[in-house]
């Protein structure tokens, strides 16, 4: 399967990004990184002559796990739709949806990433069959069941979208060589904490780090490994502007350094902000 791959960030073209826009991660490394955080996922299948008019796309929610090269892992029943819809055409995809940045975040505003490629039978071997009984403990109930049987999405292109102006179609070689971001993995509570409790701190970011002078308040959308993202409200009803700011020293390595390296940028900006003042 041949798609159209974007290089370099050209996706931020239709957005305004504020600051050190070059740390944004890449898409292939967003979507394993999502593949490694969610657990059930929308599996969607050809419908087969039966049920249904055969051609038509059938969606339907699995528990899935990830093999080494990024493909999802599942344990299905032979007696299920899906698998029927499989045996006569391997042609399928999977959509996985991101957490929430809070209760009151737009749906649309969470990341997510339609997977299309082809859902192939596979024997798992004992390291994959445990990593996937570990994600799953249910799986127990029936994964010995004559019935059920093993079937991996062999990823044959992602399309990744973050928000608006944020998104693009990226290989299935890519997603397999791309690493999982160990930092936007575990960084929810930091983002919730910044967002409840240090505000001034993250207007400072975004007025001193990424040049939004403009603003008059801010909020963390996600932090990963290279640096974090803010919203920052702007007077006058004018849209949101997004900020990045970029991490000294990054990549981190887990998210136990989050808290050091956001202490330092916070400090530099309201240093610079004391001494404009």
């Amino acid at each position: 399967m041949t798609v159209d791959t974007t290089t370099a960030d050209p996706h931020l073209g239709a957005l305004t990004v504020h600051g050190d826009t070059d740390t944004f991660p890449g898409h292939a490394e967003l979507v394993r990184t999502m593949l490694s955080i969610g657990r059930f996922a929308t599996l969607t299948t050809v419908t087969a002559a039966g049920h249904a008019e055969p051609g038509f796309p059938y969606g339907s929610l699995v528990a899935y796990s990830v093999l080494d090269d990024g493909s999802p892992l599942v344990c299905i029943s032979e007696l299920a739709e899906h698998t029927r819809n499989a045996h006569a055409s391997s042609r399928a995809g999977m959509l996985l949806t991101g957490l929430p940045v809070d209760d009151a975040s737009d749906p649309l505003d969470r990341p997510r990433a339609s997977l299309v490629g082809h859902l192939c039978p596979h024997t798992p071997s004992a390291a994959e069959r445990s990593n996937h009984v570990e994600r799953h403990p249910g799986v127990l109930d029936y994964v010995d069941f004559p019935d059920f049987g093993w079937w991996r999405l062999e990823i044959a292109a992602a399309r990744y979208v973050g928000g608006f102006g944020h998104m693009s179609w990226v290989t299935g070689e890519e997603v397999a060589a791309a690493t999982a971001d160990p930092v936007l993995a575990g960084s929810q509570a930091a983002v919730e904490h910044m967002n409840a409790d240090h505000a001034a701190a993250c207007l400072d970011m975004v007025q001193w780090l990424a040049g939004i002078r403009a603003a008059t308040a801010a909020r963390v959308h996600s932090i990963d490994r290279h640096g974090m993202t803010l919203y920052a409200d702007l007077p006058d009803g004018a849209p949101l502007a997004t900020a990045r700011v970029a991490f000294d020293g990054a990549p981190l390595a887990s998210a136990d350094d989050v808290r050091g390296a956001v202490v330092v940028l916070a400090r530099r900006a309201r240093s610079l902000a004391e001494v404009a003042s």
